[in-house]
Parts: C-alpha cells; structure tokens; sequence
C-alpha cells in the first residue's frame, strides 16, 4: 500500500509538472521486487479512478512486461462475466489502446490469446469493431508506453517558403516531412495562393490538372486515409475552376477525390469533422487574446456516456513568442466549471487539426488554412502582416473547425 501511495504522488508530479526523476526512482524500486504483477494489479483496482498521465505511468512501469498489464485487465474481464454484465471502462481501454500487443503477441502469446478470447465475448457491434481494430493493431510494432500529452495544438504556424513556383511547391508538398495529413497539404496550397495574391498582388493559381495531380499524389502518399465526406462542398481557391464549368465556382474537395466520398473508397475517413459550437468573425482578433472555443463531441470510445450535459472540449488561446497565440486543449476540471461541456481524458490534442471554415451560405463553404501562418506569427513581419490580414473579411457565419482523428487509418 505505501509504494502505491509513492507511486500516486510520482504519477501526479508527472501529470502536473512533468517532473520524472522521482517516478524514475519508484520505477526503480518496483523492478528490484519480485511481484511487479502483484503490485499492477492492486494498482488497477478501481483503475477508471486513474487520469492518462497515471495509465502512461502504469505502461511506463511495465515496460518490456506490457503482458502484465494485459492479464491483470484479462482477469478483471473474465471476473465480471461471471459476476454481472461486462464492460470496458475509459481506462481498460486507454490501456489496451496504448499498450505494445504486438510485443505482448511475441513475448507471451497465452497472455494475449487469452485478452482477445475474453473480447470476443463482448456482443456490442461497436466494441466488436473496436476489437478487430485492436487486433489489427497488434501487428504493429509501436513503442513499450506513450508519450505523455501535450495539449498545444500540433499544426499551427508552420513555415512555408512563398517564392517557390508552382511545379517546385507541388514538389515540395509531395516530400515534405512537416505534412502530417491530406487537409494540411491542402492548406499550403491555399496559403500560397492567399499570399502571392494579397502581398505579392499576384492572382496566379494553379491549373486543374496541376491540382488534380497532387491531389492525386496526396491519395497514394496516404496521409492518414481520406477526409469525411461532410467536408466534400468544401471551396478551394487556390486551383482553378474545372473546365467543364462555365460559371466561376471554386473547386470542391470533393471533385478533387480528396474526401471518402469523392475518393469513392471503401474505406471510410478515419477523422470526424468538428465545427466550433461559436460562430467568428474576427479570426486574428480572436488570436491575439483571451479566448475558448468550445466544440460538442461524443467520442467513439464514450458511445454510453452518462455524465451531465454534452461530451465535448474546450481549446483556449495562450500566449507564445509570436503574434499570434497558440491553441491549447483544455484538459483540467476547473477548465469546465459552469459549462454545460464535460471532458474525457481520452481526447486528445495531437489527434487535433485546426482549420477556419468561411461559410456564407449552406452552399458557399471555404477553407481558410491557418496551418501555415508563421510569417503572420512572427513578431518582425508588420507590413506584410498588416497587408494580409486586412484582405479578409469574415462573415458572421464562420467559424473554427477541428478535424479529429478517432480511428485508425485501415486504407
């Protein structure tokens, strides 16, 4: 009981201030016992308790031993069949989500039989979808314990060099290591257009089939599977009108191929399209200060929710070294104090991308990219930054959007 209560008091430090000598030293500790299996599952009693700072901690403490984590959830499943209907709380599934199978697979394979003979009993089609995803993954080689959360919203003020000419910026978006998904190639497109037009007064967009091409590239480079077809009337600038159209119209995400639904894919979009529950008019004033955005969201993995008021989050604007603040996810309890918004632990920020939607009419919808906006983040860009920002005029219909990854990619 009193190395539990030492590791509670290292997981908090962990969790609050990121400290990790001192959960180091507990780790240490448990290793020169001889029951670590003993001390995890008197740790995970009760363990829907933990946040997943302490989950990261427990699959930290177990290390090459991931086995041990998996039995102690196999025999807590297989006790409650017997007892009364079974379930999987947040943390059981934070932990199998999170937890190196594959090495579980290699290392103790009885173990891990076992964990799925249990699954398969769950008759729920969503968990059996989960299941399968889960054993999916289990072919993949991931790392012993995950990292611990950062709430700083991943995609926003990345540098792009806008001297580039159209082939050599569709080459670089074709084998840049800053993309990290489709939306985000697209988003440099647009930024290139929006600048060379409002500060360097050039109009040149790209060709259709120019665009066509990388889009095309974009879909074999599988960055994380296709956008949700919600996203398909989606307006694009930066590539020119389809010949086939007479009158000016922007061209559609969804004539691109780049949603599950233009793509024509059988597989669906791993992502879920999240609009801000506030409508913005005034994009950088809203970056420049104190501000939330709160967005409604039932993540999948909380289908039976029975919590007070809507599952959703909250993203705050802090301040940083540049112009522009940065997006954070608010994670605390005090952050949802006297808001009709609940929080669960298992969303996170780096499954976030953040865009701004310009949204007219329910037909006039239009990206505005925010991903690439670091010449606007730098303190030493005035004019160019006065030049820019005064092009755009919001209409009271827009707002800020989150594109969610919630599920593995299967394409």
């Amino acid at each position: 009981d009193e190395l539990c209560y030492l590791f509670e008091e290292a997981s908090y430090l962990f969790k609050h201030l990121k400290i990790t000598d001192y959960l180091e030293v507990v780790i240490e500790q448990v290793e020169q016992l001889t029951y670590k299996q003993q001390f995890l599952d008197q740790y995970l009693k009760g363990a829907e308790r933990l946040s997943t700072s302490e989950l990261d901690a427990v699959l930290l403490l177990a290390g090459e031993e991931v086995s041990f984590v998996i039995e102690t959830i196999t025999r807590q499943l297989t006790l409650q069949f017997k007892t009364q209907e079974p379930r999987l709380n947040h943390a059981e599934k934070y932990l199998l989500d999170n937890a190196n199978l594959n090495h579980c697979k290699q290392s103790n394979n009885p173990v891990f039989n076992q964990l799925f003979d249990v699954l398969e009993e769950f008759q729920d089609l969503g968990m059996t979808k989960w299941v399968f995803r889960l054993y999916r993954k289990s072919d993949e080689n991931m790392p012993l314990f995950r990292r611990s959360r950062c709430n700083i919203i991943p995609n926003l003020y990345h540098k792009i060099d806008f001297s580039l000419s159209i082939p050599d910026l569709l080459s670089w978006i074709s084998s840049s290591d800053s993309i990290s998904n489709s939306l985000m190639a697209v988003e440099a497109l647009q930024t290139w257009y929006l600048y060379n037009k409002y500060v360097m007064s050039d109009t040149s967009s790209i060709s259709y089939n120019d665009g066509k091409q990388i889009c095309d590239f974009i879909k074999r480079r599988r960055w994380c599977g296709p956008l949700p077809s919600s996203m398909g009337n989606i307006g694009l600038f930066a590539i020119e009108k389809e010949p086939t159209l007479r009158s000016y119209s922007p061209v559609r995400f969804r004539s691109l191929g780049l949603t599950s639904e233009g793509a024509q894919s059988t597989n669906p979009s791993p992502y879920i399209n999240i609009p801000c529950v506030e409508f913005c008019s005034e994009l950088f004033s809203l970056l420049s200060q104190d501000a939330r955005l709160r967005f409604y969201f039932k993540n999948p993995l909380n289908e039976n929710c029975s919590l007070s008021g809507k599952c959703g989050f909250i993203l705050k604007t802090v301040p940083s070294n540049g112009g522009l603040r940065q997006l954070e996810l608010c994670t605390k309890k005090e952050d949802y104090c006297n808001e009709s918004i609940h929080f669960h632990e298992d969303v996170r920020a780096e499954d976030m991308h953040v865009y701004f939607l310009q949204e007219y009419m329910m037909d006039s919808k239009y990206l505005y990219p925010l991903s690439w906006l670091d010449f606007l983040h730098s303190t030493n860009n005035s004019g160019t930054k006065d030049k820019y920002i005064s092009n755009e005029r919001f209409h009271r219909g827009s707002r800020f959007c989150v594109l969610y990854k919630a599920f593995k990619d299967t394409s």
